[in-house]
């Protein structure tokens, strides 16, 4: 937990961060369900939301930065708090990439096979739910949710290694077409990226 003498304006800047995976989690949301129900429209909303969350990135950056320069305490507490917003930004350009691509397939008819789909859903649903745990990491400084959290992170990267192989073998066999090869590695690619920076922006807290 944080301290309960913080500053009121930091207190608020917590609010807003704490804000942020709350968007993030509503991009994930809709951007699963855009690709499942091939539904550009959720992905449009989607957009909608990210750019809200960079705009929040830009205001707290702001706002913090004039903080580090005329703190005489909380020095590190703002440092630290700019780091996880940095992390949440690149998180969302992140998000952005996937959105791109979910757009793309849907407005080209691009298909995945069954396996494809799949495993894209299923690397939807666990990129939400290390979300959903770093916003509560964020919020309670948890050791027990930070591993959990960073156990997830190295769990998922070796699905998505054993993934990447049967993907390969789809490919080899027609399958896979390339367009669609470009299309799935690009969305896993930038799933572990959203991951990799929630869990960064996780460990700068503890």
């Amino acid at each position: 937990m944080y301290a309960t003498n913080m500053n009121s304006d930091l207190k608020g800047v917590v609010e807003r961060i704490s804000g942020m995976y709350f968007r993030i989690e509503s991009i994930l949301s809709l951007c699963m369900d855009g690709f499942m129900k091939h539904k550009v429209a959720m992905i449009d909303k989607a957009n909608a939301v990210s750019l809200a969350i960079h705009d929040e990135e830009n205001e707290l950056i702001g706002l913090l930065s004039d903080k580090a320069a005329k703190a005489t305490e909380d020095k590190y507490l703002i440092k630290t708090l700019m780091a996880v917003v940095a992390h949440i930004e690149m998180a969302t350009n992140g998000l952005d990439g996937i959105l791109r691509c979910v757009k793309e397939k849907v407005n080209e008819g691009v298909l995945f096979s069954d396996k494809g789909v799949h495993e894209i859903s299923h690397l939807f649903k666990e990129t939400l739910e290390i979300t959903k745990t770093a916003g509560d990491a964020f919020l309670t400084r948890n050791e027990v949710l930070k591993k959990h959290i960073t156990d997830k992170y190295i769990s998922l990267g070796q699905t998505v290694d054993a993934y990447s192989e049967e993907h390969e073998d789809r490919l080899i066999k027609g399958i896979c077409q390339p367009r669609s090869s470009s299309l799935y590695l690009n969305v896993v690619d930038s799933l572990m990226k959203v991951v990799g920076h929630l869990q960064q922006a996780t460990d700068k807290i503890f």
